[in-house]
């Protein structure tokens, strides 16, 4: 159970660190008239995208790429391409697990993937969050939405190096600081100025 739960950590702050080079946070663009497109995704979609995302790259960094101890070739372009699911991810990364052994591996990640994607979606619904600008890139809050994602993010990294700290407040604030991300390329003009890259 030990190594599990430092797996998780470790995936956590490889999720964290990441999140400024990861395409996997920018929703799909608007279209002309400014109504979502039939390609948009919610908020939940993008989430879960970004941590499979996340997932597969830590697992090619750390599993398949780095310690290919069971002689697996993964085909690079073809692994990052193709759609997963954590089980599927999972699996590729432990070929060694039987079936018990992966729902066991996986189903933690799936409960903390839903803790944040909750989280996420309860900015736009909690009475302190919803109407605060700051939350959501409203009303050209440009520099206190910024603030506040940084602000998150240390806030997370302090609470996952406590090791007397319960991780639930840490992925409790991932979701919500990845509500404000996504809200920055949602409710302002980055993609109707062309921009297709990640701000940084």
């Amino acid at each position: 159970v030990l190594m599990k739960s430092n797996t998780y950590i470790q995936f956590s702050f490889y999720l964290l660190l990441n999140l400024a080079g990861t395409y996997a946070f920018i929703p799909h663009p608007l279209v002309a008239d400014v109504s979502l497109s039939s390609n948009s995704i919610t908020h939940t979609e993008i989430t879960q995208l970004a941590v499979i995302r996340s997932l597969a790259r830590f697992f090619f960094d750390t599993r398949l790429f780095a310690n290919d101890t069971n002689a697996t070739f993964v085909n690079e372009e073809a692994y990052f391409t193709a759609e997963h699911t954590i089980d599927d991810l999972y699996e590729l990364a432990h070929p060694e697990y039987n079936a018990f052994e992966l729902i066991s591996c996986s189903l933690p990640l799936k409960f903390i993937v839903d803790s944040m994607i909750t989280e996420n979606a309860l900015v736009d619904f909690d009475y302190s969050t919803r109407k605060v600008a700051a939350a959501h890139y409203d009303n050209e809050a440009f520099i206190n939405a910024s603030r506040r994602i940084l602000q998150f993010r240390e806030r997370i990294i302090n609470n996952i190096n406590n090791i007397s700290q319960d991780l639930s407040n840490a992925r409790d604030l991932l979701g919500q600081l990845l509500h404000t991300l996504q809200d920055f390329y949602s409710h302002s003009n980055w993609i109707e100025m062309g921009k297709t890259d990640i701000n940084k």
